[in-house]
């Protein structure tokens, strides 16, 4: 009896030590998760600021110049970005046919698009892929700014523009508010550890 005991004990502190063991790499995971949605956040707030900046610098010279920037300077800004970084930017209507959503980004689309359906208004998201890479995804909600371009009732001369620049365009009717598309950003697996 006494040595069933004592293989119980041991037994016990096995499991004892074997769950604390997982309850440390639940907590490191959880952190390495949540560092890495921060420096996703972190590293592609400067580029969407770019992206305003260009817009805005667009707008002052009009609506239609605006396209103009956006056409030809969108491009340049999601390939200045630091090595180990991919970004773009994808909707369910898109006006550039580049920006098509892959494979990979339709699922957390869908995701947007499931959320939006709800009412629900949601934030970036991260993930790992099989390949080690990290996927941020960040919603981007229709504002103000963009009916001119993306709204219901669009000026004749925009909505001529928007048609010499983009022929195949799906990316009108949208209201304040509402989910115009989204942001991702790609990161190496090991982008931030030697930065």
């Amino acid at each position: 009896m006494k040595k069933v005991l004592i293989i119980l004990l041991i037994l016990l502190a096995i499991a004892g030590v074997g769950y604390y063991g997982w309850q440390q790499y639940q907590a490191a995971q959880t952190k390495l998760w949540e560092e890495k949605a921060q420096l996703a956040e972190e590293t592609l707030k400067p580029i969407k600021m770019q992206f305003k900046e260009t817009l805005m610098g667009g707008m002052q010279q009009g609506v239609v110049e605006a396209i103009d920037y956006c056409n030809l300077e969108a491009p340049e800004i999601t390939a200045k970005v630091s090595e180990g970084v991919e970004v773009g930017r994808t909707s369910h209507r898109v006006r550039n046919p580049d920006n098509e959503p892959t494979d990979l980004l339709q699922a957390p689309l869908d995701y947007y698009l499931e959320m939006e359906r709800l009412g629900e208004k949601t934030s970036g998201q991260i993930t790992q892929l099989p390949s080690g890479e990290w996927l941020y995804v960040e919603p981007i909600y229709t504002q103000q700014v963009c009916l001119a371009c993306h709204g219901q009732n669009i000026a004749p001369e925009v909505q001529t523009a928007i048609n010499e620049k983009y022929p195949n365009d799906q990316a009108t009717g949208f209201k304040e508010g509402e989910l115009r598309g989204m942001f991702w950003l790609k990161l190496a697996e090991d982008f931030g550890a030697q930065n």
